[in-house]
């Protein structure tokens, strides 16, 4: 973790002597979810006992998954700019969604399954029993409070003025959906499959959880760069290649640290499914209203 903190430092110092770059964001992003998530994920998973994980050929395995995220970068690029030409909602969202789970899930699962002969059990592990699902209650408590003392999410709610019988529709339904959108869609591919082969070759969980990381953020730097008025991210409407890939370091890079941590812990896919949902679920409330038409 110290290469990491190192790296993002070094990473943020260029963006500002270069660029010109604004720290504040990224630094309390660097508390939050670099310093007090991961401590809290850590305290979380204290008593709880890791499933059993086996990665038959971690080699090729991870050589074929670092290769495989160039597709990812094209279809966070070309591919999703393209479904976004269909305006139709609720269609957009599903066809989003389709074009995801194939993506991100589909395919590297079929190819480790393939090279490792894994049982679908084995590849991704999941347990229900308290014992083991506990941490995914308090870490998802957390990251609703963040959300609701630092996000707009609970504004957007309020400007919205939903009827009450609206809410308590959309509330649970906008998180079983996130839990399939953001959960499984990301948690698969770079917790699941990518942080543990890495963790296995690297002779580190750690090592394996910051490589995971970084690749996370760099995997979108192809985004910002080529399609920044759809990523909806402060970069500006041209920014340099440099800008693009920092910014993915010393921002996006750090969605990765708590929920790796979950994933050392654990290895309990439920946990970051249900976590990941949580951390998404008040900004993403009125969007899916409208998109599946609960409100005009």
């Amino acid at each position: 973790m110290g290469a990491y903190f190192a790296l993002w430092a070094a990473v943020l110092l260029l963006l500002r002597a270069f660029e010109g770059f604004e720290a504040g964001e990224e630094l309390a992003a660097l508390v939050i979810l670099g310093v007090i998530f991961p401590a809290l994920a850590l305290l979380t998973t204290r008593r709880v006992s890791a499933l059993p994980y086996v990665v038959r050929q971690s080699g090729i395995e991870t050589v074929v998954l670092v290769m495989y995220l160039g597709v990812i970068a094209w279809v966070l690029v070309s591919g999703f700019s393209r479904v976004a030409r269909l305006t139709a909602e609720p269609v957009h969202s599903f066809v989003l969604l389709g074009v995801k789970l194939v993506a991100f899930v589909a395919i590297p699962a079929a190819l480790m399954l393939t090279l490792g002969y894994y049982s679908i059990a084995e590849l991704v592990p999941i347990s229900l029993r308290w014992r083991d699902l506990h941490p995914a209650l308090w870490m998802s408590l957390a990251v609703l409070l963040m959300q609701s003392l630092l996000g707009r999410g609970l504004h957007d709610i309020r400007e919205a003025h939903l009827h009450l019988w609206v809410l308590a529709v959309a509330a649970p339904l906008s998180f079983i959906w996130l839990m399939v959108e953001v959960g499984v869609v990301e948690e698969v591919f770079f917790r699941v499959l990518l942080q543990e082969r890495l963790a296995v070759v690297l002779r580190s969980p750690w090592g394996g959880l910051v490589v995971a990381a970084v690749l996370f953020g760099l995997v979108h730097a192809p985004g910002f760069y080529l399609r920044t008025s759809a990523t909806q991210e402060a970069l500006g409407l041209h920014p340099s290649l440099f800008m693009a890939v920092g910014y993915s370091i010393v921002l996006t890079s750090l969605a990765g640290l708590f929920m790796g941590v979950l994933w050392v812990r654990t290895r309990n896919f439920a946990v970051l499914v249900i976590v990941h949902a949580a951390g998404d679920l008040l900004p993403n409330v009125v969007p899916w209203v409208k998109a599946f038409h609960l409100i005009r």
